[in-house]
């Protein structure tokens, strides 16, 4: 029974549904979620844009305005303003159950990605089974998808972009684009892989709307482009365990502290290019690690751990407990109630860096030993 993917797939498939609709008909909470139901989601964006209304206008002008709901600040790309219009074309109180639906897909197709994908671990459908039901269970998940934010399709591009069909990069990285922590490594990833034509298609779709949203409101093209960053900027809260949120306003320069980041991303990921042999797995491991590292991002982004959670299964010692028990920290103990008074003390922020650092170093120091 435990060889047969379809059996394990539905077992899966009954736990997640089970999971998204407790929450949604409030039978039982298995985490105490101290947010609003899908107060992440870019409705308000969308809505107000088929209402011919400016969001980054009224945001800026007060954004406590009562028509941008609860955190959907406009602090993406212009793109998220067109992604989110078939939502925008719902009824507010239509739109938790939609997500749920969205989410229960993109989190299935992930497990049927990995589930038939060459990673050349032994046992790999156990694998992917048990570390999938591990995710799911796992706090981060479940406050991802109880805000309904946009992470969780970040989370399928990036595992689409490794183990989906070569031609459909484009989506990843189009889907990616739109918020501006999942882009920069993944986009270079593409970019040394020699993948111009997909940059450049995303590259195109991004001026269009620019171009299309400037003259819809009569704005100017730059401001409109730079609305979104400046936006995040004041918006965002700390991140969890990256280096833009250890740095913090230092440089004061935000165009300076921006490239010193992206540089010393770039930087490691030629070295860990480099020195490590490559495969399709460990190359997801090291733009996720890199991207998690470097560039802020909340608690519930550590979902993005998954794959080197799986990946620690290819290690053939002792030390593949390490990453395992790490990650088990990350997920269901280090954003317990009892950490809420350290939770973003830079003490602790360095911890879970450091945290993420051994994680990442021992696959890395097993990949290079030619055993991928």
């Amino acid at each position: 029974m435990f060889n047969n993917s379809k059996i394990l797939f539905l077992i899966y498939f009954i736990f997640l549904c089970l999971i998204q609709f407790s929450y949604q008909f409030n039978i039982i909470s298995f985490y105490q979620i101290n947010l609003e139901m899908m107060n992440d989601v870019k409705w308000s964006g969308s809505k107000l844009f088929l209402q011919d209304l400016n969001i980054y206008e009224i945001y800026v002008q007060n954004k406590f305005d009562p028509r941008i709901k609860f955190a959907q600040y406009p602090n993406y790309s212009i793109l998220s303003i067109y992604f989110h219009i078939p939502i925008g074309l719902l009824d507010w109180n239509n739109i938790e159950i939609i997500w749920r639906i969205i989410s229960i897909i993109l989190m299935s197709h992930i497990f049927i990605i990995l589930i038939y994908a060459n990673l050349k671990i032994k046992d790999q459908k156990l694998i992917i089974f048990f570390s999938m039901l591990l995710l799911i269970f796992s706090k981060p998940f479940h406050i991802l998808i109880n805000n309904g934010n946009y992470s969780i399709f970040c989370f399928w591009a990036f595992i689409f972009y490794f183990f989906g069909k070569k031609n459909n990069i484009f989506i990843s990285l189009l889907i990616s684009s739109i918020k501006y922590s999942f882009a920069p490594i993944l986009f270079l990833h593409s970019f040394l892989s020699k993948n111009y034509l997909n940059i450049f298609l995303v590259i195109f779709l991004s001026l269009i709307a620019l171009i299309h949203f400037s003259i819809k409101f009569d704005v100017n093209f730059f401001q409109t482009m730079i609305s979104p960053l400046n936006i995040g900027s004041t918006s965002a809260a700390s991140g969890y365990l990256d280096l833009q949120t250890f740095l913090g306003n230092h440089p004061n320069n935000t165009t300076l502290r921006y490239l010193i980041i992206f540089l010393l991303s770039l930087f490691v990921y030629l070295f860990l290019s480099k020195y490590s042999n490559r495969s399709k797995l460990f190359d997801l491991c090291i733009v996720t690690f890199i991207t998690l590292l470097f560039y802020k991002h909340l608690y519930y982004d550590t979902i993005f751990l998954l794959p080197l959670l799986v990946y620690s299964f290819k290690i053939d010692n002792k030390f593949k407990y390490l990453p395992i028990l790490i990650i088990i920290y990350f997920w269901f103990i280090s954003y317990n109630e009892y950490f809420s008074v350290i939770r973003y003390w830079k003490s602790f922020l360095i911890f879970n860096n450091f945290a993420l650092v051994a994680t990442f170093y021992t696959l890395f120091k097993f990949h290079t030993k030619k055993n991928a």
